[in-house]
């Protein structure tokens, strides 16, 4: 028994089907590589991406995400990871940041720039200075009696320097 012979558009459309095959499967390829990333790097990623691309959305979320997907979660904390993730479906970029930096342990603002295993990563309960933009919210202007004491006591010292200066020439 002879086969049947294919003609040349069946075996263009066979081609097309495998390379629309390879081409859909290259994407969920990728993702699985992306499960061996530490958690920390990628959470570490998204925090970067944040500060200095916020518009990037689409990749804060990619990083995000495969944060939360890792397999090798050392020195990460899934549930605040968690809370990071949805705090970004809401659009709040400045409270997923904390979120992200407190997952992995470091204090708000820190540098992320350091390598990973040269930074020793801080206790998760790690008590954090104030930002120095919270600490100025704290302090009250001088008013009353102290504003021209003060302001008088600036004056004698600049005119005892100018003084000083003026001798010593």
């Amino acid at each position: 028994m002879t086969r049947p012979h294919m003609g040349p558009w069946r075996l263009v459309g066979v081609a097309i089907a495998w390379l629309a095959v390879a081409a859909l499967a290259a994407p969920a390829l990728a993702h699985e590589e992306e499960k061996a990333v530490p958690a920390r790097t990628l959470a570490d990623e998204a925090i970067a991406i944040i500060r200095s691309q916020p518009e990037q959305m689409d990749a804060i979320t990619d990083k995000v995400n495969d944060a939360t997907e890792s397999e090798d979660a050392a020195g990460v904390s899934k549930p605040l990871l968690e809370q990071a993730k949805t705090t970004l479906g809401t659009g709040d970029l400045s409270k997923t940041e904390l979120l992200l930096e407190e997952a992995v342990g470091t204090c708000p603002g820190q540098p992320v720039t350091n390598p990973a295993g040269v930074r020793k990563p801080l206790k998760l309960s790690a008590p954090c200075p104030a930002p120095a933009h919270l600490t100025a919210l704290g302090r009250q202007p001088i008013t009353g009696a102290a504003k021209p004491v003060l302001l008088g006591l600036g004056a004698l010292l600049a005119l005892g320097g100018l003084l000083l200066a003026w001798r010593i020439t």
